[in-house]
């Protein structure tokens, strides 16, 4: 291994140099051929619903990991985006006679609306205050919907019965399926193509070193607004096609116990990483469902399991992976002139680090 690091000449914006994740066309088709045939190949309906909701909570998990893996904003609020978007889209196929084409992102623009209004006094707080205020604001959100005797939102019981996609007979699951499956896809292919954006640098770079980002003028209140409304929107995408596939928005997609659940799912998969969240969603998922019988165990294992992995891989499953496959390659050619990026397969991005040159 080479000591020499010249900085390399081409673009400012090299892919290898920023330490940008790095596609894998090849592995990503056939994990996207597997999820589309998956309908086919399942054991049973149980398993494709619980394969339809993980592809709607993968949609969820990306826009998190934006702000929180990315970003490193401590937001706690994201379930509420979540919430309002399935509640927006169940106004609106009630009280209005709109298609879920047209619902999904006016919930979407909702959700971002909502967001964009919380950066603001986050803006002025910094690691376990802002966790404080976003927290707080989802329960405030949740409690207004218990308590609101209205009848808009159905109170504690929720809003049902509007329809949803309107699919009907034995391939209806599928299709609601193909669905959250294609918003998973998009919503990746959305947070991919921001990181390797200088808004992802910039985001990445006040992550790490926000000093040496404000200095070389990227504002954090420019940033910090349009990465709460850019996730603000996916979550309340993400929670419209909730709703219109379970046909149904309840105070409980909001609290304690499911934002504890999704931040294991990333932390698990790999929080900051592209493939991470999708990752620890599927397996956290599908254990959840061979525990379904017995929820005293499950919760137990779903601890234990976060416990183990904060242990023994505290940057999750994804980045641990990564870095023994590179130390294989690396043992089966040992002539190669290896750097330190070539140790992952989504390597951290050094976003402030190219700056600082």
């Amino acid at each position: 291994m080479t000591s020499d690091h010249t900085q390399p000449t081409g673009s400012r914006w090299d892919a290898v140099r920023m330490g940008w994740p790095r596609p894998r066309p090849a592995l990503a088709g056939a994990a996207l051929l597997v999820a589309i045939v998956f309908p086919f190949i399942a054991p049973d309906r149980s398993w494709l619903s619980t394969a339809a909701l993980a592809m709607i909570t993968i949609t969820l998990a990306q826009s998190w990991n934006l702000v929180l893996g990315y970003g490193g904003v401590w937001n706690f609020g994201q379930l509420a985006f979540y919430a309002l978007g399935a509640y927006a889209a169940a106004v609106l196929a009630t009280y209005l006679p709109l298609p879920p084409w047209v619902a999904i992102p006016l919930a979407g623009l909702v959700s971002a609306a909502i967001a964009l209004l919380l950066s603001i006094p986050a803006l002025r707080l910094r690691g376990i205050y802002v966790s404080l205020l976003t927290f707080g604001f989802a329960e405030v959100v949740r409690l207004l919907i218990v308590a609101d005797q209205s009848g808009v939102t159905g109170g504690s019981y929720g809003m049902s019965g509007f329809g949803g996609f309107g699919f009907s007979g034995p391939h209806a699951l599928s299709a609601n399926y193909w669905i959250g499956l294609g918003m998973a896809v998009l919503t990746t292919l959305i947070l991919f193509a921001l990181i390797r954006s200088p808004l992802g640098n910039g985001m990445i770079a006040m992550r790490d070193n926000p000093a040496l980002a404000a200095a070389r003028g990227i504002g954090q209140r420019t940033y910090q607004m349009l990465v709460f409304a850019i996730s603000g929107f996916l979550a309340g995408a993400a929670g419209a096609v909730y709703a219109n596939v379970f046909e149904i928005a309840s105070p409980t997609l909001m609290g304690l116990g499911p934002m504890t659940l999704v931040v294991t799912m990333m932390v698990v998969g790999g929080l900051g990483t592209v493939t991470g969240p999708i990752i620890g969603t599927l397996l956290i998922s599908f254990v959840q469902m061979q525990l379904q019988d017995v929820p005293e165990v499950r919760f137990i294992a779903l601890g234990i399991v976060l416990l183990v992995v904060i242990l023994v891989m505290p940057r999750g499953l994804v980045p641990f992976i990564s870095g023994l496959w590179a130390r294989f390659r690396f043992w089966m050619d040992e002539d190669q002139d290896w750097t330190d990026e070539d140790y992952a397969d989504e390597p951290e991005p050094n976003a402030a680090r190219q700056l600082a040159r």
